[in-house]
């Protein structure tokens, strides 16, 4: 096939880190080609050189043989690359007609031509498989799963050359990632080059091509996917034989009393008359079909929605929970799935991240406003070192951790604020298969301590790994509890299947 695009040489070095060594990359016309690796691995530098949002310090890039400057977005674009980021790029405040026609807008004289930008975007989501988004809404109203795929409806209206995928099925459905691919491998068939960068590896066997395996900002790797099983690819992430996580699932026979108590909690639409208890020492998995309510649950729980009707219970205790200040006083943590948006202060020191919540606990006297930053960075600095977070030092900022290491300064938050309840939503969303077993033995590490985990997940084999408990949500309803060892056809059947009555888990 043609070589669309060939890096040699690329290296790029940030202050006391070399992120990319000398690294050569090259796309054919036609395929699915997957950038393989661990959080930090380089990844994402190379594919922001490739975008124009970073210059390489050293290295060429040729397009169809011919060699080019790429030193911005606008030089990329013109270059016929498209990239689409996990972290999405959307404007709430636009709708998503003109979302996807942003900077390029269609006008008819000196005026917007808005009912020609929503004719046009409704056929881009058509050619998507979607009819269920109003182009005229607001962006800010659509779950996250929905404005991943405007955003690629957004990249693919401009027919790239090459399309860059950042993690695209992170936030989707089985049936929306089969429906995406289902385009991406027409887009193929027309000769574009596809650039697919993903944690799910069973997603980048299945649909990918080829390969090009990073560790440490050097290529380890170029494969063929017909050549290779998972197990070869981890070792070239890792550089060494993966050890897979294991757990036994603990028994219930012990357990102590409820830390928390749920009590026919509902909100419209979202979660009918759901009951459960959960308990110090023990994980408790919750999962389900994307919208079956168990996210809702939990923010319920945290202070972050407002339920119509029910009781929450902390240690036999009736609590009225009306935001998130009142769970955190009442030992309830939880940590989102969306870090960025909703967990994270980018600009902000890793220190800082870590000891946003504690900080009356550090003031030199109680009603005096300054603090004892001595102790805040050496209390930061053992939970770093405890968790193994790898980062320049405790007052960078914490948006040039890699999402892996971000992950863990938000358990570093929770950890240092000795919460008994810790709710995490999606623990491993976007971080690589090593971070990821190192996040399982945090949170294996907390039930041990006899703090009180929930994991909602959508990934049943993350579920089946940790969870001591299994509570499967569908439409709002639990629908089943699997106690210790569970297997995938019953989980499965229970994710897919609707409950015939009220259960209490």
């Amino acid at each position: 096939m043609e070589s669309v695009l060939e890096m040699h040489g690329i290296s790029k070095r940030f202050t006391g880190v070399q992120a990319l060594s000398a690294v050569d990359l090259q796309l054919r016309a036609g395929e699915i080609h997957s950038i393989i690796g661990q959080n930090g691995a380089g990844k994402s530098t190379l594919m922001k050189i490739l975008s124009g949002n970073y210059i390489a310090d050293e290295g060429r890039i040729f397009m169809h043989g011919k060699e080019v400057r790429i030193t911005s977005p606008a030089d990329s674009a013109k270059l016929g690359i498209g990239i689409v980021y996990q972290e999405l790029s959307l404007l709430n405040n636009l709708t998503v007609a003109e979302n996807i026609f942003l900077g390029r807008e269609v006008v008819h004289g000196v005026r917007l031509n808005n009912r020609k930008m929503s004719e046009l975007a409704r056929k881009y989501l058509r050619d998507l498989g979607i009819d269920s988004i109003d182009v005229d809404q607001n962006i800010e109203v659509f779950p996250l799963a929905k404005q991943q795929l405007i955003e690629i409806a957004k990249a693919i209206s401009v027919r790239p050359s090459i399309l860059i995928l950042d993690e695209p099925t992170a936030a989707l459905t089985n049936k929306d990632t089969e429906r995406l691919f289902q385009i991406l491998f027409k887009l193929k068939s027309q000769g574009i080059c596809i650039v697919f960068i993903s944690h799910r590896l069973e997603e980048i066997k299945k649909y990918c091509d080829c390969g090009t395996i990073m560790m440490n900002g050097r290529i380890t790797a170029n494969v063929r996917m017909d050549e290779v099983d998972e197990l070869q690819i981890i070792e070239h992430m890792l550089g060494d034989t993966f050890n897979s996580f294991h757990r036994v699932a603990r028994s219930g026979a012990k357990r102590e009393s409820p830390v928390l108590s749920l009590r026919d909690i509902s909100l419209r639409n979202e979660v009918d008359h759901v009951s459960c208890d959960i308990y110090p020492g023990e994980i408790s998995g919750f999962t389900g079909l994307l919208g079956a309510g168990q996210d809702t649950l939990w923010r319920i729980v945290y202070g972050a929605r407002r339920m119509d009707s029910g009781t929450i219970l902390v240690r036999g205790q009736k609590a009225s929970i009306r935001k998130p200040a009142h769970a955190v006083k009442l030992g309830i943590g939880l940590l989102t799935e969306n870090r960025k948006e909703e967990g994270l202060f980018p600009e902000m020191s890793n220190r800082d991240n870590i000891a946003l919540p504690s900080l009356g606990r550090f003031r030199l006297a109680r009603f005096f406003p300054l603090l004892r930053y001595g102790r805040i960075t050496g209390e930061s600095q053992k939970l770093t070192g405890k968790l193994a977070i790898k980062m320049r030092s405790p007052k960078a900022k914490v948006k040039f951790l890699s999402g892996g290491n971000q992950q863990k300064i938000i358990v570093s938050r929770w950890l240092l604020k000795n919460l008994d309840v810790l709710v995490f939503i999606e623990p491993t969303r976007g971080v690589d298969v090593g971070a990821k077993t190192e996040i399982y033995r945090i949170l294996t590490g907390l039930a041990e301590l006899g703090k009180a985990i929930v994991v909602i997940s959508t990934d049943t084999t993350e579920i089946l790994q940790l969870a001591d408990r299994i509570i499967v949500m569908v439409d709002g309803q639990i629908s089943g509890a699997l106690e210790g060892a569970a297997d995938d056809e019953t989980l499965i059947r229970l994710i897919q299947g609707k409950p015939e009555k009220k259960v209490t888990a």
